[in-house]
């Protein structure tokens, strides 16, 4: 999995950059072959004055989705670790709901091979396909 890290207006240390990459590999590890990747741009809104000045944004992308989370903060490390959290609860979130539509299409083309034993369940079947797609 390829990870990236930008920084604009502020320098990572050597051991910040290896820990943030750790971070990033062990986090997305949970998705398996599907995480293609993550991209982490940093940068100092304000310079040397102090104060939550630190922007980050988190890009994932994986086989099926993408997620981008944005933070702002004071310490890298926390503003990193925070991201990455809410980007691994997202594209959890994500995948679940394409496998649920996934596993909803194959219960109803399953219904739809069985012969439906009575008009009322073809009935059924018909006023289901005309409900508008949710996702």
């Amino acid at each position: 999995m390829r990870v990236f890290i930008q920084t604009h207006g502020l320098i990572l240390s050597r051991e910040e950059s290896e820990h943030i990459r750790q971070r990033l590999r062990q986090a997305l590890s949970r998705f398996g072959q599907q995480a293609m990747g993550a991209t982490l741009h940093l940068r100092d809104i304000n310079g040397p004055r102090g104060g939550n000045d630190k922007d980050c944004q988190l890009v994932v992308e994986l086989e099926d989705t993408t997620a981008v989370v944005r933070d702002r903060g004071h310490s890298v490390r926390a503003l990193v670790d925070r991201a990455l959290h809410r980007a691994v609860h997202t594209v959890g979130q994500q995948l679940g709901e394409i496998r649920s539509r996934t596993q909803r299409g194959r219960a109803l083309s399953r219904l739809r091979q069985e012969a439906p034993r009575n008009r009322r369940m073809a009935r059924a079947l018909d006023a289901f396909d005309a409900l508008p797609d949710t996702a």
